[in-house]
């Protein structure tokens, strides 16, 4: 079968109105008035977003159309009144040629259409057109309107990394590298360091596994590398997306020497650290990034021994201080703010751009090789990982979570924190808290 290309593969990728699964406070029923509210309707029967509250089983949600790609409703309506936009994607009732027998309302198996008895029609939501009166309205965030249709636009057609390559199952990274060079387009060198990473840049046998340039390095020289292959760019008088994908052993510890010289520089270079925490690629041994607590093989847990002593270094902060042109942090469960940040960076010509990104690690973490994702979305949830950016020192938190969750609800995904008590977790929570703080000290509201 024929390798398809991302925006073949991703036609019905649309924007979208999603919500936090049991997330709403109980009994709320603001996103029901904004709905209401819509267009002078004023009646709850001309609702179509509901809260749910099942207060047995503590839960509390809310329900929407999600606009399927193949919606049944359509299918099922015996007068043609339900049909889907190609370019929105959003499935629209008809209300003129709607009769009101309610089959539709019977065959979603989501429970996202209803019947107004006042028209006796079925009635959906449609979005608001693009812009959600229900997401302006909930100040918890549980709504969200994901414009999707944005992050796929400045994807490249041609995948440039090759459909099987030679990382774990569930990594993180390689996901993150392959977005990356979507993004950064074919006329990227891509320069890799010792690490899970560096056999994928490598390929295999005689085979690459990447369709851009690439220079293998050390741990030492990544940095100085890429700085004279920029001058050598100028020296011909041509450019190039000059791209360092590599570990936090790397750059944190080992070469950060070499980071910070090319930042006070001013060198013109994109450098992505892909944060797993540890060296996992030579048996999951602690780095400067590992958290307090956490279990490697070389801060190991029994007897005396509960896990890595030191707090984390946080390197984000320490490049901000360079004062470069762009600093962000980045994460893979949100990949239109992954998407956004690659932009911007590629867009930058006076400086390094610097962006930290969180790559769970499911060998190294303890964790189930299906969980990337999950843990990855729990890390900014739990503030454990806020997503922030600065441009020219300016820092805006992309993603402001006012009602996070309890750290537990992130560290219980992974075996390497499974010997923390309660006691742990409360400190760990504090510390989160603290570095937040930090944080927002520097931050500027969202505009």
């Amino acid at each position: 079968m024929a390798y398809v290309g991302i925006r073949e593969a991703m036609k019905n990728f649309k924007d979208a109105l999603v919500s936090k699964y049991n997330s709403c406070p109980p009994f709320c029923r603001l996103c029901e008035e904004a709905c209401a509210r819509r267009g002078g309707k004023g009646s709850f029967e001309a609702t179509t977003i509901h809260a749910v509250d099942i207060p047995e089983v503590d839960f509390h949600g809310v329900i929407a159309c999600i606009q399927c790609s193949t919606p049944r409703c359509m299918e099922i309506c015996p007068t043609g009144a339900i049909a889907k936009d190609d370019v929105t994607g959003i499935v629209r009732i008809q209300s003129e040629q709607c009769i009101g027998c309610g089959l539709c309302t019977l065959e979603c198996p989501y429970g996202g259409v209803y019947y107004n008895s006042e028209k006796q029609k079925s009635i959906k939501c449609d979005t608001c057109d693009g812009e959600p009166e229900c997401v302006i309205a909930c100040p918890y965030g549980v709504l969200e309107f994901l414009k999707n249709s944005e992050t796929v636009k400045r994807l490249h057609e041609e995948d440039f990394l090759s459909p099987g390559v030679r990382s774990c199952a569930g990594c993180m990274a390689e996901l993150g590298l392959r977005l990356a060079l979507r993004v950064l387009g074919p006329n990227t060198v891509l320069f890799g360091a010792p690490g899970c990473i560096l056999p994928v840049i490598l390929g295999l046998d005689t085979q690459s596994s990447t369709k851009v340039a690439t220079f293998p390095c050390l741990f030492t020289n990544v940095i100085a590398t890429m700085t004279g292959v920029s001058r050598y760019y100028r020296h011909l008088g041509k450019s190039a997306n000059l791209l360092a994908f590599v570990g936090d052993g790397c750059l944190a510890d080992i070469g950060l020497q070499t980071l910070s010289g090319a930042a006070e520089r001013g060198e013109n270079l994109i450098v992505i650290v892909y944060d797993n925490e540890g060296y996992m690629n030579t048996g999951v041994q602690r780095s400067s990034t590992t958290p307090h607590s956490g279990w490697t093989n070389t801060s190991p847990v029994g007897g005396s021994y509960q896990g890595k002593a030191q707090k984390s270094k946080y390197l984000p902060l320490i490049m901000l201080a360079h004062e470069i042109p762009y600093v962000a942090t980045a994460n893979l469960a949100y990949l239109d703010d992954f998407v956004q940040k690659l932009t911007k960076a590629m867009a930058v010509k006076d400086g390094l751009s610097y962006i930290h990104l969180f790559s769970p690690c499911p060998v190294g973490w303890r964790a189930t090789a299906d969980s990337g994702i999950t843990i990855s979305r729990l890390a900014v949830e739990t503030n454990y990982f806020p997503l922030w950016e600065a441009e020219n020192g300016k820092v805006v938190l992309t993603r402001d979570i006012s009602s996070p969750k309890p750290i537990r609800e992130y560290t219980k995904l992974m075996g390497r924190f499974s010997h923390l008590t309660e006691e742990d977790l409360n400190q760990f929570e504090l510390f989160v808290d603290k570095r937040l703080d930090l944080i927002r000290s520097f931050s500027h509201p969202k505009t």
